[in-house]
């Protein structure tokens, strides 16, 4: 047995871990990282980053276009294994470049200050537990990784199915929805709630589900799946009110586990059925085990996780509380078109019974947008009965691009007054939420 020392051990190698492991080696830590498979896990590898890469190659080309579609399909299935052998090295070489010690396999705690891997025994002042979480069959549809399958198996380009169900019309089943319609596939998405994007505005999501049928994706809202079976020519996929879906697959995305890791029950740490349950520091019951990310049940994001990562090094590094304003979390839907937004949504306030005023604008009536020859999307400010911003939300190519620091104009609680009081470039995509705050200010008060 080797017995190795550290000041702070990662476990887990997906988009949390990664951060927090960097930011502690940049500080003068002893830092190591611990990955069961490989590096990246849903956000980089699995999942999230790969679906956006393969949706960013068809932005641009016009619907009708059937030659160029064919071509990025062709040159996107043909590179795709070379191109995710590159992301898992440049993750790797980064860490690397660091200085960072890497470990494979799937290792077990002895008590709370040691970890053994294999021959190797690793202590630790500090670990930081970034394991994430994976999808789980549910009674009567049973994921086999080849007929039923999860997000890991319908990533791979090189074994597209001619046709597909898809259970779950949640951001990762319309994400995926986006991309196979994109691929040329039969695409037929299941979602029990009566739409899509489920507590989302209507109006945010409706250029969305309208981008997919133009796509021919087959859309069933308001009906569960009872069960799945697998024969010969694929996957059954039956319906509450008995109707039977068939296709080559079944994708499933509405059923996720959390990935424990094993020997937690030689610490204090305490969980749930679905989560490690942690303070508002995000330690557990062991004063130097910390739990980020899916893990901890907080919330289902990879920026989540990066932002908690960075504030555990900061915790540990410097005393500094974690302090996440989750109300004021940026989110996307990475689908064609997108959609984004901070704060909070129409349907919220209604249901809450705060009066609010509304405001939109078009892409396609600002002046860049009139010179990129824009033809879709929209700004969506909300504000209170005295003009402070509560929501910001977009539908558009790239509108991700936008949101990621305007939770601060919430959280300082500033007006469109103010707003409005500064500049932005011109001609700029930007200028729409000026003009949206302009028609929004002066409204009439909705109850």
């Amino acid at each position: 047995m080797k017995v190795k020392r550290y000041d702070v051990v990662v476990i887990g190698g997906g988009i949390g871990g990664y951060y927090s492991a960097r930011a502690l080696k940049r500080e003068g830590k002893a830092v190591a990282i611990i990955e069961k498979n490989s590096f990246g896990g849903t956000a980089l590898r699995w999942g999230a980053l790969p679906v956006k890469k393969v949706l960013d190659s068809f932005k641009g080309i016009k619907k009708h276009d059937h030659t160029e579609i064919k071509k990025t399909r062709e040159y996107l299935i043909k590179k795709w294994d070379e191109d995710l052998r590159r992301l898992e090295s440049k993750i790797k070489d980064n860490l690397l470049e660091d200085k960072i010690d890497i470990y494979f396999g799937d290792g077990e705690f002895l008590d709370s200050e040691t970890f053994k891997l294999r021959e190797d025994v690793i202590e630790t002042e500090y670990f930081i537990i970034a394991t994430g979480s994976e999808p789980a069959s549910i009674k009567d549809i049973v994921i086999d990784g080849t007929n039923i399958i999860t997000h890991r198996e319908a990533i791979d380009l090189k074994n597209m199915p001619k046709s597909i169900t898809i259970l779950g019309g949640n951001v990762e089943g319309i994400e995926f929805a986006a991309l196979y319609a994109e691929m040329g596939v039969e695409v037929t998405i299941i979602e029990k709630e009566n739409n899509i994007l489920f507590e989302n505005d209507v109006d945010l999501v409706y250029p969305i589900e309208e981008h997919l049928k133009s796509r021919g994706v087959r859309i069933l809202k308001g009906i569960g799946a009872k069960n799945a079976e697998v024969g010969r020519t694929g996957v059954k996929v039956l319906l509450d009110d008995g109707r039977m879906i068939s296709s080559e697959k079944a994708l499933v995305t509405f059923m996720r586990k959390p990935n424990f890791p094993r020997g937690i029950e030689n610490t204090n740490i305490k969980i749930s059925e679905n989560k490690i349950i942690v303070n508002e520091n995000l330690l557990t019951d062991e004063k130097n085990i910390f739990a980020i990310g899916d893990i901890n049940g907080i919330l289902g994001m990879a920026h989540v996780a990066v932002q908690q990562g960075l504030k555990v090094a900061d915790y540990i590094l410097k005393n500094i509380s974690v302090n996440i304003s989750y109300e004021i979390l940026p989110r996307a839907v990475f689908t064609l078109p997108e959609m984004a937004g901070v704060g909070r949504q129409e349907w919220e306030l209604k249901r809450d019974n705060i009066p609010y005023k509304l405001g939109t604008y078009s892409f396609k009536d600002s002046w860049r947008g009139w010179a990129r020859s824009i033809e879709e999307g929209f700004v969506k400010i909300i504000l209170d009965e005295n003009n402070k911003i509560l929501g910001i939300w977009m539908v558009g190519e790239n509108v991700s691009e936008y949101i990621g620091l305007m939770g601060y104009l919430i959280k300082e609680e500033k007006t469109a007054e103010e707003i409005l009081s500064n500049l932005v470039i011109h001609p700029s995509l930007t200028e729409s939420i000026l003009e949206a705050l302009i028609e929004s200010k002066d409204k009439k008060v909705i109850k």
